[in-house]
């Protein structure tokens, strides 16, 4: 079995992928996406592979909204969690 068939339940799966990585991540831009997110029964396995995944990397190197939280967002979790 594969570890993430999460993915197989992910409303985003669903849903036109390009609100995911917007032009801008001000808040008018990402909440559509976010809205998603909200109602995803797979949001946090989401962000807990965004986090995994992106670990050591600076906010800026990130992409997309995932989990329901920005680049930015995801980065200020992991350095509070290594503090």
């Amino acid at each position: 079995m594969r570890a993430d068939t999460w993915r197989d339940e992910a409303i985003c799966a669903q849903t036109a992928p390009d609100i995911f990585t917007p032009e801008s991540y001000a808040a008018a831009d990402v909440n559509a996406a976010k809205r998603v997110c909200a109602g995803c029964p797979v949001r946090r396995p989401c962000l807990d592979a965004a986090m995994e995944e992106e670990g050591g990397q600076h906010f800026r190197q990130r992409a997309g909204v995932r989990g329901g939280t920005t680049p930015r967002q995801r980065w200020r979790m992991q350095q509070r969690e290594a503090a």
